[in-house]
């Protein structure tokens, strides 16, 4: 075996300091993956980085010149990037009683929820592996459901659509790409504190596994999809719910 095939591979996961990401970068380390963790809050992952080894790149993903300065710390610490997991995002709340409100809140959610995957896979499109790349762009059951907050919602139906194209312009040179659908994890930093234990009960009575979503049940499905088995598994959005009732 040469020295270049034991080489370890490399991860690099936004929002990678809580909830879904922080899974994500932990179980990757474990599996002996190099990891970059990327995020605006350089304070939680930094405890990433003390836990599991992780580089630590604090950016603004929405501003491109942060994507490019981020891109260039990615290369220059990991080289090749052999796992791309798009994680970052965020639900605004707030008044939307003014146009201004409107304009601004939808504007927010989509620099949150879409600029950061589309700025920083083309930032980092020339560095992934070829062949053997995988892209990962973590998404929402809320993409496909009726109710809830609209342009999160759209957001991530957006980011679902854009996945489809994607896989189909790096699909020549060896690389996956997919979308990832939680359903309803409550251990994330979409929600303003703890969740309520009577709604989590509630929702998991509509969830055929009876129980909600947990972070690791997230990277477990991460772990798969940026994985050597699932190669020919691409442009679609994989659903991880514990298959929902209604």
């Amino acid at each position: 075996m040469t020295a270049a095939a034991q080489e370890p591979r490399t991860a690099v996961v936004t929002g990678g300091g809580t909830g879904i990401g922080r899974s994500v970068a932990a179980l990757l380390a474990a599996d002996g993956y190099r990891v970059a963790v990327l995020g605006r809050r350089r304070e939680v992952l930094e405890q990433v980085a003390r836990d599991t080894g992780a580089v630590v790149v604090a950016a603004d993903l929405s501003r491109p010149e942060e994507v490019t300065r981020a891109a260039a710390e990615v290369v220059d610490a990991l080289g090749a990037v052999d796992a791309l997991v798009l994680n970052a995002g965020s639900a605004q709340r707030g008044p939307q009683d003014t146009l201004e409100q409107v304009a601004a809140h939808w504007l927010t959610t989509m620099a949150q929820n879409l600029l950061p995957a589309v700025l920083l896979e083309h930032a980092l499109r020339p560095h992934l592996r070829r062949p053997g790349g995988r892209v990962v762009a973590v998404t929402s059951a809320a993409a496909r459901a009726v109710g809830g907050e609209v342009a999160y919602a759209a957001s991530k139906a957006a980011l679902n659509r854009w996945v489809v194209t994607l896989a189909g312009e790096l699909g020549p040179d060896g690389i996956t790409v997919n979308a990832l659908s939680p359903g309803f994890v409550p251990d994330t930093g979409l929600y303003d504190g703890p969740v309520d234990p009577a709604r989590i009960e509630q929702a998991g009575r509509r969830i055929a596994v009876g129980r909600v979503g947990t972070p690791d049940d997230i990277a477990d499905a991460v772990r798969w999809l940026v994985s050597p088995g699932a190669a020919f598994v691409s442009g679609t959005v994989v659903e991880v719910d514990g298959g929902r009732r209604v």
